[in-house]
């Protein structure tokens, strides 16, 4: 607590407001937001709805249009007039100081209520447990819970009242500055001496000559042996006949004797197997009938071949003079 102290004097509460009215409103629209956009909203915001009484009255689509870049508009403004319609009914229009009566307004849970009672009316009645004292908490071992309600629980147990609300305020700043959520600046944090999770330098090394089970060993045992050894000295290194004695003489054993065999008992006949049932047949499927071959596509007339001609009459052989009959004389 001193180191967070000394590191942070001047935390406090980063959403911009005059009045405890419009701190509940801007503690409403910081849900999965940042008060740095918050602050860019509320100026225009409580300008057209001063108080819970003008808000109440707010036509909702104009409210949506005001908290727009807030994110979840549409469920903020419909938190944002149920709670000043609530204060207008059931309060007079004022914000209580009670946390009965805060946590049963609308958009407002312990959180928000420790927020109000904190910073706008002084009083602790708890520690504000958000994202990055949930996150710090852990990592720093104050708590082995992850409800928000439990590890508030966890965190009033250690610190006095009278710090509650000053050390969430600078463990909220230590979250946003130092402690980050992915890669945390364990080199510029004055915590990391003391935390348990932090990433120094040369901690594996110290963890590792102050517990022989960082160096190696996986169990106590494997560590006890460890150590054995390199206070025995290398003993793995002498020749086998010295490793069964420091002195140096050899260790007179005597032979164990060999069990004698016991005789192997004759084999008993097995029994004949007796015939196992035939097993009935069983009716076999009918087989299924084979789908019919799609029929094949009939092959296209071919062309009718044209018409040889027909061959020409060979001349008739001329007769040869031997054949010719002879010529009769003239009378």
């Amino acid at each position: 607590m001193a180191r967070l102290a000394t590191r942070w004097p001047d935390a406090r509460c980063e959403l911009d407001h005059r009045n405890a009215f419009e701190l509940l409103c801007a503690t409403i629209l910081a849900a999965q937001s940042t008060d740095r956009l918050v602050n860019t909203v509320t100026p225009a915001l409580f300008a057209h709805w001063p108080d819970a009484h003008a808000m109440a009255a707010a036509p909702p689509d104009e409210l949506e249009r005001a908290i727009h870049s807030t994110g979840f508009f549409r469920m903020k403004a419909r938190h944002l007039l149920g709670m000043a319609r609530a204060l207008v009914e059931r309060h007079g229009g004022e914000v209580p100081a009670d946390m009965d009566a805060l946590c049963a307004l609308p958009g407002v849970a312990r959180k928000t209520a420790n927020v109000i009672l904190g910073t706008a009316f002084g009083t602790d009645r708890g520690v504000v447990v958000d994202t990055h004292v949930t996150r710090l908490s852990q990592r720093l071992g104050l708590t082995g819970e992850s409800d928000p309600v439990k590890i508030e629980r966890d965190l009033m147990a250690l610190l006095p009242r009278e710090q509650w609300r000053s050390f969430a305020d600078r463990l909220i700043w230590h979250g946003r500055r130092v402690c980050f959520a992915r890669q945390p600046a364990c080199g510029l944090c004055d915590l990391a001496p003391l935390c348990p999770s932090a990433d120094v330098p040369g901690r594996a090394a110290e963890a590792a000559a102050g517990d022989p089970t960082a160096a190696g060993a996986t169990t106590a045992a494997e560590a006890e042996a460890t150590a054995t050894a390199a206070a025995d000295g290398p003993f793995d290194s002498a020749p086998p006949a010295l490793r069964s004695g420091r002195t140096g003489s050899r260790s007179r054993r005597s032979p164990k004797p060999s069990p004698s065999p016991s005789p192997k008992p004759s084999p008993k006949p097995s029994p004949s197997p007796s015939p196992s049932p035939k097993p009935s047949p069983s009716p076999s499927p009918r087989p299924k009938p084979s789908p019919k071959p799609s029929p094949r596509p009939k092959p296209s007339p071919k062309p009718s071949p044209r018409p040889k001609p027909s061959p020409k009459p060979s001349p008739s052989p001329k007769p040869s003079p031997a054949s010719r009959p002879p010529r009769l004389p003239r009378r």
